[in-house]
């Protein structure tokens, strides 16, 4: 039935909604808005089929127990834990973008 959700709800901490701001950003710098708004969309639809298909990532648990990690096109590794009624993204992480530790 069109609209009906079969799967988890996507969440997004704040700072993967952090993260994909600050991608936006960095490509609008380089290659204009237009081009980082398609590519920000695209990472977003992508996290959007974690509802149907919430193991598409590889665990992690070395880094924390319970964290998934899932690469998009070469140069995004979206990172996300799985909880019984929804995914929540924690972070959107950029192959162009240095990343510190808090």
């Amino acid at each position: 039935m069109p609209g009906e959700r079969h799967g988890r709800l996507v969440e997004y901490a704040p700072q993967a909604l952090d993260d994909l701001g600050g991608i936006f950003d960095l490509i609008a710098a380089d290659s204009g808005p237009a081009r980082a708004e398609a590519y920000v969309m695209r990472i977003e639809r992508r996290c959007e089929l974690l509802d149907q298909f919430p193991r598409a990532g590889r665990e992690v648990r070395w880094l924390r127990r319970g964290l998934r990690v899932l690469g998009f096109e070469r140069r995004v590794v979206i990172a996300y834990v799985v909880r019984t009624d929804r995914v929540v993204v924690q972070r959107v992480l950029y192959g162009g973008r240095v990343v510190v530790a808090g």
